[in-house]
């Protein structure tokens, strides 16, 4: 998979520059797209927050992969045949592609601007990049 662009519904949009606007505005790689149909997204918001609803919806109408971190997104994410990636698996994607030169900056701004990252997944991910070839990138 490839991802040069990630397109985000404008609730994302909203919760994202809520967060860290001059961070997330000057990011080249987002695009903001409107649902054609937003009553899928209504049903979902009864399952998952309005981010996660309206980006499945959207990934369903594009037929694109989700970003989602959240674990009850992510089931419904399967559940609805979706192709699904999380914030984690996207900064490898960067590292590995040279977007990024190190991750772990990346995942320390991410907690500190209040976004939940699992402690258990960081963990489990950092020691899987500890044995790869890209180690020291992360200290």
């Amino acid at each position: 998979m490839i991802y040069l662009i990630v397109v985000i519904p404008k609730s994302v949009q909203r919760e994202l520059f809520k967060k860290e606007k001059e961070f997330f505005s000057s990011l080249k790689i987002l695009r903001v797209a409107e649902l054609k149909d937003d009553n899928l997204a209504k049903a979902l918001k009864l399952i998952v927050d309005e981010g996660e609803a309206e980006a499945l919806a959207l990934a369903l109408e594009l037929n694109l992969p989700v970003l989602i971190d959240d674990g009850k997104g992510r089931r419904v994410a399967e559940k609805l045949g979706l192709k699904f990636i999380g914030s984690l698996g996207l900064l490898k994607i960067a590292k590995k592609r040279g977007i990024i030169v190190e991750v772990k900056p990346f995942i320390q701004k991410f907690l500190n601007k209040g976004y939940y990252l699992d402690e258990r997944l960081i963990r489990r991910f950092l020691e899987i990049w500890v044995k790869s070839d890209l180690a020291g990138d992360l200290e």
